[in-house]
């Protein structure tokens, strides 16, 4: 700042804070904690401009988002990227600090090594260092607790929980090794070797529940595997107790990682998140170890908790054809939706796991009839919801046939287009299955529907009018794929169609104002179901702003 004149608009307060933010930003670049913290007690009305930046931080990409070359290498509660580990000054109470290796949302880590004990450890602080909200300090120190009161050999254990100059932190062992996540980026798991980490984990876990705590937040990116191949369980940063969780979980909050919390859990209903919870979990990184993939992973969160929600995961043996039809039966009685259904603990988990691993008959069973159907319901809802249509009205059809006499040819004429509705729903849905085909299906099954619906208007029925509401029905449908472009251009289809309608059947035109009275029905159809859609997507562009 030196050696340029100060305008006389600027006085020396002002050329002083600049210095001081200078000198600020100078400390957060060189990871210079120990400085940052002395300006901030020295001139507290920088914090301000320190929250801005914590603003700024928060849009960050999260691990598993980062790019492959910067795949983790090294993990002590988060995952190290490679080639990081940057060089940071100064000592922490009893540690020197080595470098960070990894941060989130609330709190970030540093390779350390405690003097007095000669030993590397994994020092996690809060991110918001003395400045954090009550609430803030709360999530931590209910982690630090959790954490420190388990003690099992598939845990990361706890060494000291305490707080230096301010900041709350506590001290962990240091993972040589690797995130399960990055394992399963490169390749989908032998079937084998998933059951047998399984296993491990889910003794770990069930450890977690004999203590009396949840975890709500089980992913691969949280299960690090050391330099023996073992896996560790870590992160307990949204861990709560059976009975209290210190009232941090508000009804209706909805807490975790959508492809990997269960549906109670997507659904906000806290009080009815535990034990099963946690084996949803489980049994949704098992489907991402054998398939590469979670159960459910949509373009933001919001679509893929509504998948959770609502919809079914892909069976294990359409992804990879070899899996063993015992070991997808135990993923998918973990990934039920009722809870009751579940395994009632992760020992009976890894209990069936293991008789698997035995050779064994597995206690996980397919299901009745009803079940799968129900299932089936849910994996193809849009064939599944028109054949619920069709096909009772194929019999309604059929009866009227039997009862009244109509002629052999009318009734020819109708079924022929119903069997094609049919025939092309299943076509349309197989194409839906395929992600590169989806968008082309989706505008091939509006304009199907509104095809088939208008050849039997026009060329079955001599009274159409009191039917021409299924117009309206198609347009609200094609809201339930959450894309304000197919609303309009189902809007658009159907309008078209009924235009035509009119000019076959020139009696539906009188009197005049009907029609359009129709027409513009269609229009405040379409704009209604758009404005909806567009409030989910608005609610949506929030979610991907603020991760789960």
């Amino acid at each position: 700042m030196t050696g340029s004149p100060v305008p006389d608009d600027i006085d020396a307060n002002q050329v002083r804070d600049a210095e001081l933010m200078d000198e600020l930003v100078q400390a957060v670049q060189a990871n210079d904690i120990v400085k940052q913290d002395a300006l901030l007690r020295q001139h507290p009305h920088l914090r301000e401009w320190v929250d801005c930046l914590k603003s700024l931080d928060s849009f960050a990409p999260a691990p598993e988002e980062v790019a492959p070359e910067f795949a983790p290498t090294m993990l002590a509660g988060v995952a190290v990227p490679a080639g990081s580990g940057s060089s940071i000054a100064g000592q922490f109470g009893k540690y020197d600090l080595l470098g960070e290796i990894g941060r989130g949302g609330m709190g970030v880590v540093y390779k350390a090594r405690q003097r007095d004990l000669n030993r590397v450890v994994a020092l996690k602080m809060i991110l918001a260092s003395e400045w954090a909200s009550a609430e803030e300090i709360a999530r931590f120190q209910v982690e630090a607790r959790a954490a420190a009161r388990l003690r099992h050999r598939n845990i990361v254990g706890i060494h000291e929980v305490g707080e230096e100059a301010g900041r709350h932190f506590f001290a962990m062992d240091f993972i040589e090794g690797q995130s399960l996540s990055a394992v399963i980026a490169r390749k989908p798991m032998p079937s084998e070797q998933a059951a047998r980490w399984m296993v491990l984990i889910a003794h770990a876990v069930d450890h977690l529940h004999t203590q009396g705590l949840i975890h709500r937040d089980l992913k691969p990116s949280n299960i690090l595997i050391d330099a023996e191949g073992e896996p560790m369980v870590t992160d307990f940063g949204l861990a709560k107790a059976f009975d209290t969780d210190g009232g941090a979980t508000r009804t209706g909050a909805i807490l975790g990682t959508p492809s990997y919390m269960s549906p109670e859990q997507a659904s906000g209903r806290n009080s009815l998140v535990g034990v099963r919870s946690d084996v949803y979990s489980l049994g949704a990184m098992l489907y991402e170890m054998l398939s590469g993939r979670p159960p459910f992973k949509e373009e933001n969160p919001l679509d893929t908790l509504v998948q959770v929600l609502e919809g079914e995961p892909t069976l294990l043996r359409r992804l990879v054809a070899n899996i063993p039809p015992a070991l997808e039966l135990i993923c998918f009685k973990c990934l039920e939706k009722d809870p009751e259904r579940r395994y009632a603990t992760a020992a009976e988990l890894a209990a069936d796991l293991t008789r698997y691993l035995q050779g064994e008959s597995v206690e996980a069973q397919s299901g009745g009839v009803i079940h799968k159907v129900q299932r089936w319901v849910r994996r193809q809802p849009g064939l599944a919801s028109r054949l619920a249509m069709l096909v009772p009205g194929v019999v309604i059809i059929q009866t009227y046939f039997m009862t009244n006499g109509t002629t052999l040819a009318y009734h020819l004429q109708v079924m022929s287009l119903l069997s094609l509705w049919i025939v092309m729903s299943i076509i349309l849905q197989l194409l839906l299955n395929h992600e590169s085909l989806a968008n082309v299906a989706r505008v091939g099954t509006m304009l199907t529907d509104a095809s088939i619906l208008t050849a039997l208007f026009t060329h079955a029925y001599d009274d159409s009018g009191t039917l021409v509401i299924v117009y309206a029905l198609l347009i609200v449908v094609s809201g339930l794929w959450f894309q304000e472009k197919l609303v309009w251009w189902s809007t658009a289809i159907s309008e078209v169609a009924f235009a035509l309608l009119l000019l076959d059947r020139p009696n539906l035109t009188k009197p005049w104002h009907y029609p359009a009275l129709v027409m513009i029905t269609l229009i405040a159809v379409g704009a209604a179901t758009s404005f909806q859609v567009h409030r989910v997507r608005a609610l949506s562009r929030f979610y991907e702003r603020r991760p789960l």
